[in-house]
């Protein structure tokens, strides 16, 4: 399923655009005001389709494509003028104003590239090393006495000193307690 990130300065234009894709069945994953809150969002994430205005806080539609190359299919949503000042691959372009159909058209063009061409997590692998983790902070919370917190950190720190990923750390804590 794609994940979908809007993000318009305006709050006004974030919620038009939410209502328009909740019309069409598609759910927002999350809401942004600025490129670098897009950026750790899709990162997160590992894909996505983002719609945006030309202009967010901090830097242009054109920018955050090419930041996003790779991991997100970016459809810029503006004056004609503006969208001729940008380009690239990821970077799908709607002037406004647009009709219905045109936006969703657009939209649909840019999720088939999304599909098509970007890398996807392989999410059940990621799901598997969070629940690791979570159960080997609540032993450390329930022996130790510690809070989840320092429990997060004493795993950082265990993961770090031996180069390995914070994951296999919460193995070796889990093996650990439960032999």
């Amino acid at each position: 399923m794609t994940r979908i990130v809007v993000a318009f300065i305006k709050e006004e234009l974030q919620r038009k655009t939410q209502r328009l894709l909740a019309s069409e069945g598609l759910e927002i994953a999350a809401v942004c005001a600025s490129g670098a809150e897009v950026i750790r969002t899709v990162r997160q994430m590992g894909s996505a389709a983002v719609i945006c205005g030309f202009r967010l806080r901090d830097m242009t539609a054109d920018v955050l494509a090419a930041d996003l190359r790779g991991l997100a299919a970016v459809m810029a949503v503006a004056k004609a003028s503006y969208l001729e000042l940008c380009g690239g691959e990821n970077l799908f372009k709607l002037p406004v104003p647009a009709s219905r159909a045109e936006f969703i058209a657009t939209l649909n063009l840019m999720l088939d590239f999304e599909a098509a061409h970007l890398r996807h997590p392989a999410s059940g692998r990621r799901e598997e090393e969070r629940r690791v983790i979570r159960q080997a902070k609540e032993l450390l919370m329930d022996v130790n006495r510690m809070t989840e917190e320092e429990a997060h950190r004493f795993l950082q720190k265990r993961s770090m000193e031996r180069g390995i990923r914070m994951a296999e750390a919460a193995r070796w804590v889990i093996d650990s307690y439960t032999l």
